[in-house]
């Protein structure tokens, strides 16, 4: 039920309304903006803990019709406004800064904005296009929700993505860091224990396997695979960096390119992995910090192909990071990265040729 103050109540009843319809957007990098359908900015607070918030004019928008359905049909709508340098921009709209952005619709007496809200409609940025200087962007209400799969299904591939809560593997370990305690990993468990990586890029990280503290100054690490560096009361064995850093050295075109790269990262560990654009070489600031999954990393030629182009364009010297990738099968879990307690799937559970099995089969 939505809740209405008397005096908004009453102004809705009169046969004169003075209403301006806003929208709140706010981004999952923490961006948030406002707009309004009035031809003169607006602040207001709408209580939901973010404060007083100026609703800008000179980006209006229009939306489509908001219909209330009963049952658990999905109540979208469509918000249109103009691309605007100091506002929504095509640049962000292309890097994906707005999708699953969560908006909040509602509208207010632009005379008397004590009156309080009339909230219209919440819920997260769907599909979003560009129609020359114009966006188009979808709102998915709170009831799309009910249309999606919510749950796990038995699986033979691991449910978990790696790096993340349950998976437990580090993308990238912590700094080290002088006079620190480190502790030992349990057995099969990449949670646990201490890895830490060299305060600068050496293509390796490093696990504990003995408990101590670190010493005052860095280490000359051990680089060999497997070596062991002692520092301080702590001792280092060394293993492959999960997290390379590289630079673009020639570009093919926003999908495939070459990588200045002097480490010796295989070509399956990066395969399926993710790559971060850390710096630019030019200083638009157009793909910094947009991820995509990396198709195939081929070692010999330096060469990385993405799975989707990036929306801008790539160029040589532009820095990057690659993350390891994972097939989710069980012996990778395993043998690549010694974490078979978080595996989070049921390569046992048996396929659907035993279950339509006749009795007698042999």
């Amino acid at each position: 039920m939505k809740t209405i103050s008397p005096e908004l109540t009453a102004h809705l009843a009169g046969a004169a309304l003075t209403l301006a319809t806003c929208w709140k957007i706010e981004r999952r990098d923490g961006v948030v903006l406002g707009f309004t359908s009035h031809d003169r900015d607006l602040t207001f607070d709408l209580l939901d803990g973010g404060g007083p918030l100026a609703y800008v004019a000179a980006s209006g928008f229009t939306r489509s019709n908001i219909a209330g359905l009963a049952g658990f049909a999905a109540d979208n709508l469509d918000v249109e406004g103009v691309l605007d340098s100091a506002a929504i921009t095509l640049e962000d709209l292309r890097a994906g800064r707005y999708d699953f952005a969560e908006i909040k619709v509602f509208e207010v007496n632009y005379t008397d904005l004590g009156q309080g809200a009339l909230k219209l409609r919440r819920g997260q940025v769907g599909q979003t296009r560009a129609e020359g200087q114009v966006f188009v962007a979808e709102l998915r209400g709170l009831a799309e929700r009910y249309s999606q799969e919510i749950g796990e299904l038995y699986s033979p591939s691991c449910r978990a993505d790696l790096g993340d809560e349950r998976c437990g593997v580090r993308l990238p370990p912590p700094a080290w860091q002088a006079s620190t305690a480190y502790t030992l990993p349990q057995v099969r468990d990449a949670g646990t224990g201490s890895v830490v990586r060299p305060s600068a890029f050496n293509d390796r990280h490093f696990r504990c396997v003995q408990a101590g503290a670190s010493g005052g100054a860095e280490p000359a690490w051990n680089l060999s695979l497997g070596g062991q560096t002692l520092d301080g009361g702590a001792i280092w064995e060394t293993g492959r960096a999960l997290t390379i850093e590289a630079t673009v050295a020639a570009v093919t075109d926003n999908r495939a390119f070459t990588l200045s790269y002097g480490g010796d990262a295989p070509d399956a560990l990066l395969t399926g992995g993710v790559l971060t654009f850390t710096a630019l070489a030019s200083p638009a600031p157009a793909n910094l910090d947009l991820k995509m999954e990396v198709k195939s990393w081929n070692l010999a030629a330096k060469a990385m192909t993405l799975f989707l182009p990036m929306p801008f364009d790539v160029a040589p010297g532009d820095s990057v990071s690659i993350s390891a990738g994972c097939d989710k099968s069980l012996a990778v879990c395993r043998d690549t990265f010694d974490n078979l307690l978080n595996f989070r799937g049921e390569p046992y559970v048996p396929g659907n040729d035993l279950l339509l099995r006749t009795p007698d089969a042999r």
